[in-house]
């Protein structure tokens, strides 16, 4: 019995480090994405060649060989492909093929294309016919030849056209499209995943979810499937509902750092400050100088009346991002609910200066400069707003400004 109770908790501890070393490693993959998406794609990769083996399981292994493979990192870049070949049949075929391409070897590139082609991992081809790591091969007769062949069922044809058409804002021709889709195929998840993007886009936020929550019950469900969906809950107000749709892809591991944020965002609106805060903490430990996190805590903060946490989040937003006027508005802000009308007036000023035009600031400005004894000075701002929709100013300007 001792011996069971021995084994029991070597495994428990096994199992509890894996989980440490998985987290650990979902973090420099963030962080390593983040750096790259601003540009900093050689910092990344060293990042990321500096994890070594923590980086492990085949979807991490191949995001850390993207980012190699963008820095030219051939080398590296098709070891850990071949990795994540290795752990999940399939995955890795992608960046093989790009790799192949990068050192202009268009029969190679084209072999593994072909083989990526057929298995459960294959791109869209409108993705891959943009993706420039293939230029180098890009005019071969091998990669033109293999583009001959009909690799796409029409299903995905046409559910790529309605969200072509979605995405530019062509929902009337999105519908015809799904009427063509829904009479070939109407009983294919595709096709209930295109009606509710189409009702998404029309403002049927409800129906839209309800479609697909049941679309994305099972676990292998695509990831832009429950970004849809948390999507969907936003626009119908379920908060709550949106930060689990985003809980779900953060504990799949997908390497996208601002799931994070979004979550924060939701979890504030849904009336979980702490969580949110912590969510925030752990986005700028990842990107420490995003001006929309370091905007959102201290925006927090503040409606918190905790004007002194604050602050250090809104100054370092000003700091970093000192052309921006909502970093000024959201201080200002701050400074209003903490009833230090002066502060906030500065900010709303230097807020102004930068976009003259916000109908929202102009009032805060008006009702700082009101608190500040400074009435006259406030009906300029007072009367802009209004012309700029703000129904709110007109209560102010009947008070201070009609004599």
């Amino acid at each position: 019995m001792k011996e069971m109770k021995k084994i029991i908790l070597c495994l428990t501890i096994v199992f509890a480090t894996q989980l440490v070393e998985g987290q650990d490693s979902y973090e420099t993959i963030l962080r390593a994405v983040s750096l790259s998406e601003r540009g900093k794609t050689d910092e990344a990769a060293s990042l990321l060649a500096s994890a070594g083996e923590k980086v492990t399981g085949a979807d991490m292994l191949v995001v850390r060989g993207d980012i190699f493979l963008k820095t030219s990192r051939v080398k590296e870049a098709r070891s850990d492909f071949m990795a994540a070949e290795n752990l999940r049949q399939g995955s890795g075929l992608y960046g093989l093929a790009g790799c192949a391409a990068a050192d202009g070897d268009a029969r190679a590139a084209v072999s593994y294309m072909e083989a990526h082609l057929r298995s459960q991992f294959r791109r869209i081809e409108p993705a891959i016919l943009l993706d420039e790591t293939f230029r180098p091969v890009a005019s071969s007769p091998e990669w033109k030849a293999i583009w001959k062949k009909e690799w796409y069922r029409g299903y995905e044809r046409k559910s790529w056209e309605i969200d072509y058409y979605i995405r530019s804002g062509q929902v009337d021709l999105a519908r015809e499209v799904w009427v063509e889709l829904s009479a070939l195929y109407p009983d294919m998840p595709v096709t209930e995943y295109s009606n509710a993007r189409i009702m998404m886009s029309s403002g049927r936020y409800r129906e839209a979810a309800d479609i697909l929550s049941r679309l994305t019950v099972n676990k292998e469900a695509p990831a832009e499937w429950l970004y849809a969906l948390a999507e969907a809950r936003t626009g119908e107000g379920s908060w709550y509902a949106a930060a689990v749709a985003y809980t779900r892809l953060i504990d799949a591991c997908h390497p996208d750092p601002d799931l994070i944020l979004k979550r924060s965002a939701m979890l504030i609106k849904a009336g979980d400050r702490e969580a949110a805060k912590r969510d925030m903490q752990r986005y700028l430990s990842i990107d420490p100088d995003n001006t929309v996190a370091l905007g959102l805590m201290g925006k927090t903060y503040a409606e918190e009346g905790a004007i002194y946490e604050a602050l250090p989040y809104l100054n370092a937003n000003i700091e970093n991002h000192p052309g921006e006027a909502e970093a000024f508005r959201l201080r200002g802000d701050a400074w209003m609910a903490a009833r230090t009308w002066e502060m906030a007036a500065e900010d709303y000023t230097m807020s102004l200066d930068l976009d003259p035009d916000n109908g929202g600031v102009n009032l805060n400005m008006g009702i700082a400069l009101i608190n500040s004894g400074r009435a006259d000075d406030a009906c300029h701002y007072l009367r802009k707003a209004s012309k700029l929709g703000e129904k709110n100013a007109a209560k102010y300007l009947s008070q201070y400004c009609i004599r």
